[in-house]
């Protein structure tokens, strides 16, 4: 590519870029001009000037040079090398310069590479792998759990990320109409309106024709809902005039978003950072795909199409129905839904005189109760448990509504058994759904104990090839048919969906029922090579109320297919923990703090919930409370690594520090290569004004493997706390490399520039990076304060300062 197609397309190269690829640019440099240290020097054009003009100038003495960056003839800054000999300055300067410039090429050619050439937004290809490299950094800082989050009390990455995907609605239309040269004007003007209010942190992709998407580091749902709701309202407010017919052309767009941990499930952590990242994409483009279904000009979250995004697809005989959700929204059997109809959700007007006028909103009508009895990679099929209205049917186009199974109409209605015949499933001669729901909500009602198990066929009988219903149907046949030798006749069995069964047990307990679930396991593994995953439950059980053993149940058969064989589990406290952790990485800390409580409940022996439910309460600010839990941890395995830790970690959020350090240093006779451990005593020595001591952890932790990214941020607060302020740049810049959302690193580095008087326009760039990316983080905007007060811009750093 010649010089004269660098700029073709619109791509240039800004100080924010320099800014950006700075540790590129030093390594560059580096490679014709040897040097012991650097600075980037972007200078204030003259009183008149449009732009500063470069000069490269040279002192011997000091061993400086200043080596102008220029592009295509465009002055951009100064390179500062220190410590360098130049032989013949006078005749190596043109040849210094156009080698410098070489390298700003090199980053130009980069930066075209992954930049979409119509909206300057990243490429999609370059969008992925930034998603990818995100994931990847996050993989173990999720669950509470050992094996989960080393550290939750260090900032290094949040664990957390969202991706916001917009889709321009009706765009073909546009296209179609007044050509795609507007309609191209439209998509650049849009995305250049978009990067304009983003935060610097947000990585800006167009990754189709007219679909944008956005990579929010620590991108909690809140978060990405605020943005994506602004992203909207601007496009909606944005002017759009064909030039030709003069025509005002109204655009807007619907988002659409899903967060990670959040959107995925206990098989999507198994892969790889990739398929994770295009798992993520799929679920945002789902949500886009709803917020269109539900009229467009609209936001909708992933999280929300199972409770309010799905309708009915079609109304099949023997009242079932066909629904838009399924497995990829997380959809299961046994979910129940209220229908209701989007023609009731107009208003209502009356005249009461010529002049007054009155009106109101129809409330919300719900047609029917339904129960999902089975469930495919997009699509469910669901039974009619209660009509609101029989005149009033279910029809094509009616949405769903999530419902908890306490708050359901069809328990509310079953009353006296009915005398008609009941309905029986035709495969195998089990009551159907709907009857077995109905007898079991009766029998249970004042009965003293009972107990309820779930039989799901372990793996799909469409992996061996054919007919999926008819093997289906054949191995559920199998299955009960052999349960019908070994359970008691006063157990009541049904067809719970397409691939499980559900057997209801008067008056016994789980201990029993186990002994025959595992019987029917293994025979029907044995004999009909069938795999069962079960799930058992009983009442009473805690405090928990009748109506919800069923739940129960459901959780503990996610727990068995979590199981080596065979796979079968007691709703106990394991299966407690694992619904907490699920609570957890959901973002629903409350919730899994009760849910952690219920599984100590049930055993106070289980370590692994009473560690979770002290991070838990260090995390919601009780420090004092998760001590307890830690220490009680310790007293049963003295051991155990993680409670160690964690004990340090709370101990020095409570400002005991010799605890702290006395708890780290068993973490290191236990485990000797504990790279968190080794970077907390760091952290406590450098409190203690004992930065030799300090750096020597750091330095340790930055040799083991994970250690470097944790530990650079921390070397270079050792090296500005010393005044080497080249060495704590360079630190600070390597610590930028592993993680580009480092705010602790922006900030330092911004003070660095700061204090330095080298640039305060840079400074003023990193300080608004770190205080966008830590909102809550007060210093932050102190720097940014001063950076600007030190550019004369006294009236934002009062507003900036407001904030705090």
């Amino acid at each position: 590519m010649n010089k004269d197609n660098l700029f073709k397309d619109g791509i240039g190269l800004t100080p924010q870029d320099l800014i950006r690829y700075e540790h590129t640019l030093k390594d560059l440099i580096h490679e014709f001009l040897p040097f012991e240290s650097y600075s980037l020097y972007f200078p204030r054009p003259a009183k008149g000037q449009f732009r500063a003009e470069l000069e490269c100038s040279y002192n011997q003495e000091a061993g400086e040079l200043m080596l102008p960056l220029r592009l295509l003839g465009r002055d951009m800054c100064y390179f500062i090398a220190r410590g360098v000999t130049v032989k013949a300055p006078a005749t190596s300067a043109l040849y210094l310069e156009a080698l410098a410039t070489c390298s700003l090429e090199k980053i130009l050619l980069y930066k075209t590479s992954i930049t979409d050439k119509l909206t300057g937004m990243a490429t999609r290809e370059h969008f992925m792998s930034k998603l990818v490299k995100e994931l990847d950094l996050i993989q173990n800082c999720m669950m509470p759990a050992p094996g989960g989050c080393k550290d939750p009390g260090i900032p290094t990455f949040s664990g957390s990320v969202g991706v916001v995907v917009l889709d321009m609605d009706n765009f073909q239309r546009i296209n179609d109409r007044y050509g795609y040269e507007l309609g191209d004007s439209i998509i650049s003007d849009v995305a250049r309106r978009i990067s304009d209010v983003v935060f610097e942190s947000v990585v800006c992709a167009r990754i189709f024709d007219d679909k944008y998407a956005f990579l929010i580091p620590d991108g909690r749902p809140k978060v990405c809902a605020k943005l994506a709701e602004e992203l909207r309202a601007l496009v909606e407010s944005i002017p759009v005039q064909d030039p030709v017919t003069r025509d005002v052309i109204k655009i807007s767009v619907s988002a659409g978003f899903a967060n990670y941990p959040q959107a995925l499930s206990g098989p999507h952590f198994k892969r790889t950072a990739e398929e994770q990242s295009r798992i993520l994409m799929r679920k945002a483009a789902k949500a886009v795909a709803t917020a269109k279904d539900f009229g467009r000009n609209c936001v909708f979250a992933y999280s929300d199409i199972l409770k309010k995004g799905g309708k009915v697809l079609e109304v099949l005989p023997l009242q079932r129905l066909a629904l838009s959700i399924g497995q990829s929204v997380d959809a299961r059997e046994g979910g129940r839904f209220l229908v209701w109809s989007p023609d009731y959700q107009s208003g209502a007007q009356a005249k009461l005189t010529e002049d007054e006028r009155i009106s109101g909103t129809y409330p919300t009508m719900y047609k029917a109760e339904i129960v999902v009895i089975e469930v495919q990679e997009e699509i469910a099929f669901a039974e009619i448990l209660h009509l609101s209205d029989p005149a009033w049917p279910v029809t094509e186009g009616d949405r769903l509504s999530m419902l908890n199974e306490k708050d359901s109409f069809f328990d509310a209605q079953a009353g006296p058994e009915s005398s008609k015949t009941p309905q029986r499933d035709m495969v195998t001669g089990l009551y159907s759904y709907k009857e077995f729901i109905g007898r079991y909500s009766r029998m249970r009602q004042n009965m003293e104990k009972f107990s309820i198990a779930v039989l799901r066929l372990a793996a799909s009988p469409a992996e061996h090839g054919g007919n999926f219903q008819k093997l289906t149907d054949a191995q559920v046949q199998k299955v009960a048919s052999r349960a019908e030798t070994i359970f008691d006749e006063s157990c009541m069995g049904g067809r719970y969906s397409l691939n499980s069964l559900i057997y209801f047990y008067p008056q016994e307990e789980s201990d029993s029922v186990m002994e025959n679930i595992l019987r029917l396991i293994r025979e029907c593994s044995a004999d009909f090579d069938i795999e069962l995953g079960a799930g058992v439950s009983s009442f009473p059980f805690l405090n928990y109320r009748r109506s919800e053993i069923l739940d129960n149940c459901r959780k503990a058969l996610d727990h068995s297919l979590m199981m080596d064989q065979p796979m079968v589990a007691q709703f106990d406290s394991v299966s407690l923990n694992i619904s907490a952790d699920r609570l957890y990485v959901d973002g629903d800390i409350y919730g899994a703090i009760e849910e952690f409580k219920l599984a100590l409940l049930a055993d106070s022996d289980n370590i692994l919930a009473r560690n979770s439910l002290g991070i838990c309460y260090a995390q919601v600010g009780k420090p004092e409370q998760a001590r307890k839990q830690f220490e009680l941890v310790l007293e049963i395995t003295p051991k155990n690594i993680m409670a160690l830790y964690n004990l340090g970690w709370v101990c020095q959020m409570l400002g005991n520090r010799e605890k702290a350090r006395e708890a780290y240093e068993k973490c290191l006779e236990l485990e000797p290569e504990n790279v968190f451990s080794l970077v907390r005593l760091g952290v406590l020595a450098e409190q203690d004004k004992g930065l030799d001591e300090a750096e020597q952890f750091y330095l340790k932790a930055a040799d083991l493997k994970g250690g470097d990214s944790l530990t650079m941020r921390h070397l270079a607060r050792i090296s500005y706390a010393r005044k080497d302020v080249n060495k704590a740049r360079e630190y600070l810049h390597l610590a930028l490399n592993a993680n580009h959302n480092d705010a602790y690193a922006m900030n330092l580095l911004a003070r660095l520039y700061l204090e330095s008087g080298e640039d305060p326009q840079i400074a003023e760039v990193l300080a608004r990076q770190s205080s966008a990316l830590k909102p809550g983080k007060e210093q932050f905007w102190e720097t940014l304060a001063e950076v600007l007060v030190a550019q004369g811009k006294d009236s934002e750093a009062e507003q900036v300062l407001s904030r705090i």
